[in-house]
């Protein structure tokens, strides 16, 4: 069995909410030990998120803590901070994302771990990154979405912004993160020195809207919104068929002349305002009710069917439930089943690992339960006689 890529590197995982987490959570996948510190009694934020609830977590906490171990740690205190820099000397990678300047005022800043692990990894996340006139605002997902623009781009063209159901502001700080801190380790393999890693998830999000970005450079104009279609095709996007809905991309002349094969559609092929991309596109408001309307005449499974037969690309709008039991997902395992708390039976099935191909092939540790492994990490580190948790009846 493969012990994962980042075997032998321990991370000290002073993160919560969800950015930060996810970050470690990917390298603990990749085979980290990853030793996440929290607060005694209270623990990461998102234990307190749900209903549903399981033991002490909720379901953010389990959906983004796999293949950690927890130990409770007052940072707000003398003893708390001596432990800190105490564990910090035995790890790899330092991982936080609070608030710019935070860390320096608990004197656990990259400069104070450098004194006890000169060659660290130092990543810290945050909402608009270390420097520039909104460093210290607070910053959480919904904010990063409507700073960077995405916002703006989302919805309906005559209904008010929108922003993306999954927290992607979040998961592009997080993603961000990993990827800096695998650069830096392999960097470090040829220096021998560490570095500190300033994570923005604004910058995060800004640079996954590059073709937006680019449109605006070109043009002078950002696009409009457009709801479920494309600024630059059509027809592409959703539409509602007698008895669900389904999206489908006509993308180039090819893929039209194919679409105007099927005998509902055939009449649109000659006509003038549709003849090339850009012709669609700009008259969309006309083309775009006349498809609608040949579409609800027909189930799903019929157009599906018929445009699979003409390759064009076409599939249904699943929900949750049907992609979390999916062919396609069980096929490639990329469903986890947890237990959470760790021995109760209770199983839980989440999302998987994309990256499943550099994972470690072991058993997959459940979200541990607060202060868990307290005792067991400082025995292990020889660092048993430190104050671990400043009272916390978790700390064991």
């Amino acid at each position: 069995m493969s012990a994962g890529p980042l075997a032998g590197i321990r991370v000290l995982d002073a993160t919560r909410a969800l950015a930060g987490p996810l970050s470690t959570m990917i390298l603990g996948d990749m085979g980290a030990d990853v030793i996440k510190l929290e607060m005694p009694n209270v623990g990461d934020e998102t234990r307190q998120w749900g209903p549903p609830f399981a033991g002490d977590a909720g379901p953010t906490f389990i959906g983004f803590n796999r293949n950690k171990r927890s130990v409770a740690l007052d940072m707000h205190t003398a003893e708390g901070r001596e432990t800190c820099l105490a564990l910090a000397a035995h790890c790899d990678v330092f991982v936080e994302n609070f608030r710019p300047g935070t860390m320096d005022r608990f004197k656990l800043g990259y400069e104070a771990l450098k004194t006890v692990r000169p060659d660290i990894i130092y990543c810290s996340i945050s909402g608009f990154g270390q420097t520039g006139p909104m460093a210290k605002r607070p910053a959480l997902d919904l904010m990063i979405q409507a700073v960077s623009g995405l916002m703006s781009l989302t919805g309906e063209a005559d209904g008010r912004p929108m922003k993306a159901a999954a927290p992607i502001a979040d998961v592009a700080g997080g993603f961000s993160a990993a990827i800096s801190i695998l650069g830096a380790l392999m960097e470090r393999q040829r220096t021998g020195e560490g570095r500190y890693l300033d994570i923005s998830m604004l910058d995060g999000l800004v640079a996954s809207m590059g073709q937006a970005a680019a449109i605006v450079g070109m043009s002078g104009e950002a696009p409009k919104r457009s709801g479920n279609g494309h600024p630059l095709a059509s027809p592409y996007e959703s539409f509602r068929c007698a008895d669900r809905d389904i999206v489908i991309a006509v993308t180039n002349e090819k893929s039209w002349a194919s679409f105007c094969k099927l005998a509902q559609f055939a009449h649109l092929f000659a006509d003038p305002r549709y003849t090339t991309q850009p012709l669609r596109s700009a008259n969309r408001g006309m083309l775009l009710p006349e498809v609608n309307a040949i579409f609800a005449t027909r189930p799903a499974a019929y157009w599906l069917d018929a445009f699979d037969k003409l390759g064009i690309p076409a599939e249904p709008i699943n929900t949750l439930e049907e992609i979390m039991q999916h062919p396609q997902l069980i096929g490639r395992n990329m469903t986890l089943e947890i237990e959470y708390p760790p021995g109760s039976g209770n199983r839980v099935r989440t999302a998987g690992m994309p990256w499943q191909g550099v994972a470690a092939s072991g058993p997959v540790k459940s979200p541990p339960p607060l202060g868990a492994h307290t005792q067991e990490v400082l025995r292990e580190l020889g660092l048993d006689k430190l104050a671990p948790a400043s009272g916390d009846k978790h700390g064991r």
